[in-house]
C-alpha cells in the first residue's frame, strides 16, 4: 500500500492520459484525505474532465464529517464549490450548503477555515443569478469574516442588479474595519449605477479615514473627472502620511490633464516629502512616454538634490 507521499506525489505527476488517471483521481475523490482530494478536483478542473463531475459532490459531503481531521482549511470543500462554479454546474447540496459551513480550527482563539468557502457559494449565486442572490449576499456582508465579506461586495457587483445598490450604499454607509471590503463594495456600486453613486462616494471625502481613503481610490480609479475639486480638497486635507500614501495617488489614478498638472506643480515644489510622494504616484505610470517626459521635466525644478536623486530611482 502507498503512503499518502505517494499517493500524492503521485496526483502531482499524474499524466491525464494514461489508461490509469481517471481511476487514480476517483480514488482521491473517495479517500479521507481533503488534501489529496482537493488536488484531484484542481486537476479535474485543470483538463475539464466533466465525466468525473459526478464523483465530486457527493465527494464535498463526506468532507463535512469530521472535517477538521478529515479536511483541514477547507481545502477539498473549497476546491468542490470552485468546481461547481467553473463548469457552471448547480448543486443545492454543494453551494447551498456550503453557505452554513462554519470550521473552527487551530488553538484559542480559533479561526473558522469556512470562509472563503461561503464566500466562493455566495458568488456563485451571483453568477448563477438564482432569486434568492441577494438574500444570501445580505447575510454574508455581515460575515464575521473579512474574506465572505469581500466576497459577498464583489458578488454584489457582478449580480448585475440595480436593487444591489441599496445593500451596498448600506455597506458603506455602515463601513468596514478592512480596507478592501470597503473598496469592493464602492467598487460594486460604481459599476450598478456609476452617476447617481458619484454624489454619495464625493460627499464622503468630506470626511476622514479609511472610508474618505477608500472613496477616494474608487472615484479616482473609475476616472470620474468631475472629482477631481472634491480629491484635492480630500488630499490637501489629509494628515501628511495619509496624503503621501494614498491621497496623490487618487489623484494620479484620475489621469486627466489637471491631475497630473496639480501633482507635476507638487513635484517641483519646496516641500521635499510632499514632491517625493507625488513624483511616487506619477510613477505609477511611468510606462507612458508622456508621463515620464513631463516628469522628468518637473523633477529639474526640484531644488533638493536629494529628493532628486530620489526621483530619478523611481523612473529607473
Amino acid at each position: 500500500m502507498r503512503s499518502f507521499d505517494q499517493k500524492l506525489a503521485a496526483l502531482r505527476s499524474l499524466d491525464i492520459a494514461a489508461p490509469d488517471a481517471h481511476e487514480t483521481l476517483r480514488a482521491a475523490l473517495r479517500s479521507s484525505s481533503g488534501i489529496l482530494a482537493a488536488i484531484a478536483v484542481r486537476r479535474i478542473v485543470e483538463h475539464r474532465i466533466e465525466s468525473l463531475l459526478g464523483e465530486v459532490e457527493p465527494a464535498f459531503e463526506r468532507f463535512l464529517e469530521d472535517s477538521v481531521k478529515r479536511d483541514p482549511q477547507c481545502r477539498a470543500k473549497i476546491a468542490i464549490a470552485r468546481a461547481m462554479d467553473s463548469f457552471e454546474r448547480w448543486d443545492d447540496r454543494v453551494l447551498v450548503v456550503g453557505l452554513r459551513v462554519t470550521q473552527l480550527e487551530g488553538m484559542p482563539p480559533p479561526e473558522d477555515t469556512a470562509a472563503e468557502l461561503r464566500g466562493v457559494c455566495g458568488l456563485a449565486h451571483a453568477r448563477f443569478n438564482r432569486r434568492d442572490a441577494l438574500d444570501v449576499l445580505a447575510r454574508l456582508l455581515a460575515d464575521p469574516h473579512r474574506t465572505a465579506r469581500l466576497a459577498a461586495a464583489q458578488g454584489l457587483g457582478e449580480a448585475g442588479r440595480p436593487d444591489a445598490t441599496a445593500l451596498l450604499r448600506y455597506k458603506i454607509a455602515e463601513g468596514d474595519d478592512e480596507p478592501e471590503v470597503l473598496s469592493a463594495a464602492m467598487e460594486s456600486l460604481l459599476l450598478l449605477a456609476r452617476e447617481p453613486s458619484i454624489p454619495f462616494l464625493i460627499e464622503i471625502l468630506a470626511e476622514s479615514g479609511l472610508r474618505a481613503e477608500m472613496a477616494a481610490l474608487a472615484l479616482a480609479g473609475a476616472r470620474i473627472t468631475d472629482a477631481f475639486t472634491p480629491l484635492v480638497v480630500w488630499c490637501k486635507s489629509c494628515p501628511p502620511a495619509d496624503r503621501h500614501r494614498s491621497g496623490y495617488l487618487a489623484v494620479a489614478l484620475l489621469r486627466s490633464e489637471a491631475s497630473t498638472a496639480f501633482l507635476l506643480d507638487i513635484v517641483g515644489g519646496r516641500s521635499a516629502a510632499d514632491a517625493l510622494a507625488a513624483a511616487r504616484a506619477l510613477a505609477t505610470f511611468k510606462d507612458d512616454p508622456a508621463v515620464a517626459t513631463l516628469l522628468r521635466g518637473a523633477m529639474t525644478r526640484q531644488r533638493d538634490a536629494k529628493t532628486r536623486d530620489a526621483m530619478l530611482v523611481l523612473l529607473g
